[in-house]
């Protein structure tokens, strides 16, 4: 009558795959592993470390999601799964093209050509072990950079770089660490935690009271675990941003492919996939963090240096040009009485740009706080000299 149940074999390709069209009785689709990203940010004079993961929308909107109305709508449980599977393939492809940065793919085990060119160029440095700060000069001077280069052009410093997991050199205080980690399975994204409390936060908040000061270096640990958060959200949009310009490169590809031909016939030609540099810019983003944050430091030092010891009453001023959170550097404007600075923080790289007396730029490249510390307060002196205070 043909209402029987009957079930698909694929006897041709038994030979292949003997597995092919038959239902495994001990496979649970809830006990697959999933991953997330883990950005961590190590001081590895002290061992202090502080990490964030990347949290898919599931775990934020705790099983539920809002409509258009504003409403809270409960999702099925297997929408859950699919976009915990999803979220876990998007965390392994962006770990796999952060990688790539250090140890480029073949065209073998690559879906598309990389460029021969990125290949040819010197984009990376190994250290053969990690040592004191105090004895480990900033990463661009380590691996020869130009310090005219900035953002996706900046190199890195590698301490390892495993399967799963890539460490390397954020500036010469701290380390960066990216892995490719387990986050439970497809039953535990299923499952609607209704506590919400995050043990990751917990762990985080013992760490901060058994440490001592000074563990965490120039940065404390609410700080370093901001960082790691922004490094991540910043890598998520860069990569985001790739893949929909390849989509649409791809398209428009595809568009030219089928137009009719005129004349002499196309000759089709090997689309190279050029690198989103994720890597290299979060460690640039993170240095300049880092770095813009000990420079404020040094101005507000200064300020009470030349009220307090120099009993000078003229203050200084500075004024920081309102730029992008996430933007590649910083610049602010140094002024006392008639000394006037253009500063710009480029990573690890800080170069001051002053007016001398005979009308001429003068440009000084710096790598340290310390350094602009000295040489602010050199400045200042001769200014305080030829004005006789």
């Amino acid at each position: 009558d043909g209402t029987e149940a009957f079930k698909t074999k694929a006897e041709p390709f038994a030979i292949a795959d003997p597995t092919l069209g038959k239902i495994d009785p001990d496979f649970d689709p809830d006990k697959v592993p999933l991953l997330t990203l883990l950005f961590e940010i190590e001081k590895p004079s002290t061992g202090f470390s502080q990490c964030a993961t990347l949290s898919s929308s599931f775990s934020t909107m705790r099983g539920g999601a809002n409509d258009s109305g504003g409403n809270t709508k409960q999702l099925h449980p297997d929408e859950r799964v699919i976009e915990a599977l999803q979220h876990s393939l998007f965390c392994a492809s962006l770990f796999e093209s952060m990688r790539a940065e250090i140890i480029p793919l073949t065209a073998s085990n690559a879906p598309s050509a990389t460029s021969t060119q990125q290949k040819g160029q010197k984009s990376v440095v190994w250290l053969s072990s990690e040592m004191e700060e105090s004895f480990l000069p900033p990463p661009s001077v380590m691996a020869g950079e130009d310090t005219s280069k900035s953002g996706e052009a900046r190199l890195l410093c590698v301490v390892h770089c495993h399967e799963g997991e890539v460490k390397v050199q954020l500036d010469d205080e701290y380390s960066l660490t990216v892995k490719l980690i387990e986050a439970g399975t497809a039953a535990a994204a299923a499952s609607a935690e209704s506590s919400g409390i995050d043990d990751h936060s917990n762990k985080q908040q013992q760490n901060d009271v058994s440490d001592g000061p000074g563990a965490s270096g120039s940065q404390t640990p609410s700080q370093l675990r901001t960082l790691c958060r922004a490094l991540l959200l910043h890598s998520q949009s860069l990569y985001h941003e790739h893949r929909m310009k390849m989509r649409q490169e791809q398209l428009s590809s595809e568009k030219k492919e089928h137009m009719p031909l005129m004349g002499f016939a196309r000759v089709k030609k090997q689309v190279m996939t050029p690198s989103p540099h994720i890597l290299q810019s979060c460690v640039g983003l993170g240095c300049k963090f880092i770095f813009e944050k000990k420079v404020r430091v040094v101005l507000k030092a200064l300020s009470l240096w030349l009220a307090q010891d120099m009993k000078c009453e003229d203050k200084i001023v500075v004024e920081w040009l309102p730029l992008a959170l996430f933007d590649s550097h910083s610049r602010f404007a140094f002024i006392y009485r008639n000394l006037c600075m253009d500063i710009g923080i480029y990573g690890d790289v800080l170069r001051v740009t002053q007016i001398c007396d005979t009308g001429e730029f003068k440009t000084v490249a710096f790598g340290s706080d310390l350094e602009l510390e000295y040489f602010l307060k050199l400045e200042i002196r001769r200014v305080l000299d030829k004005n006789n205070y």
